[in-house]
């Protein structure tokens, strides 16, 4: 629990508990967590609730955990009202269209991190950049083969979600079972969403390595 003594200007206050900005209570467990871990929504016009995932808009945030059994029942017990102190009007696909739309934000950041140079294509050159520890992490196809993870396994490698076409068509390629990222913002927001996005798939990931999807969060916050 992040707790402190004495408020700031730049600080809510919620129960006694204080919240930093970086911060938000999911209204589902009333847990405190980074922001990065949590999808907010908006009520939109006619009070139509809305994801808003670059928790950019206007209005008050309603905060979920990146899970979908959490996300869900916020759906069905319509949560969002009890939140927001007012009526929410909660659209029946509220939830596949969250997961549309953090795919496609998941996709579209890959390509600005690709204009910004922060993205490595190819195997040859994912190795070599591998080799000289240029990566961040490796970005891996659902459906790359058993040989391209054994030649890749020494990167930090966060499994996708997208199979290889998709990752493809992000980039301008026909297909890629893997795609190397540098180390910058973009990269770093991109791991975030993949996690978030993959916490409320329809069908979760296995994990090939030892580290699960969600350590990688957990290890911006070390």
């Amino acid at each position: 629990m992040l707790t402190a003594f004495t408020p700031s200007d730049n600080e809510t206050v919620v129960s006694a508990v204080i919240i930093p900005p970086t911060a938000r209570r999911c209204l589902v467990t009333g847990e405190i967590k980074p922001k990065d871990e949590l999808i907010r929504f908006v009520l939109g016009p006619e009070s139509v609730v809305f994801p808003d995932l670059a928790a950019r808009l206007p209005g008050r945030g309603l905060w979920v955990s990146a899970r979908r059994d959490l996300l869900a029942q916020a759906i069905a017990k319509n949560m969002f009202s009890r939140a927001a102190k007012t009526k929410a009007v909660v659209p029946s696909d509220l939830l596949e269209q969250t997961e549309r739309l953090l795919a496609r934000r998941c996709l579209e950041l890959l390509g600005l991190a690709r204009s910004a140079g922060a993205v490595v294509t190819g195997q040859p050159q994912v190795e070599h950049a591998l080799s000289h520890d240029e990566l961040a992490f490796l970005l891996m196809a659902s459906d790359a083969g058993r040989d391209c993870r054994k030649k890749l396994s020494r990167a930090n490698i966060l499994d996708s979600g997208f199979s290889r076409e998709e990752l493809g068509a992000a980039l301008g390629h026909e297909h890629l079972a893997s795609v190397g990222l540098r180390p910058h913002p973009l990269t770093k927001k991109l791991k975030s969403d993949c996690v978030r996005w993959q916490g409320v798939r329809a069908v979760q990931m296995s994990e090939p390595n030892d580290k699960t999807n969600a350590d990688w969060i957990a290890d911006e916050h070390d």
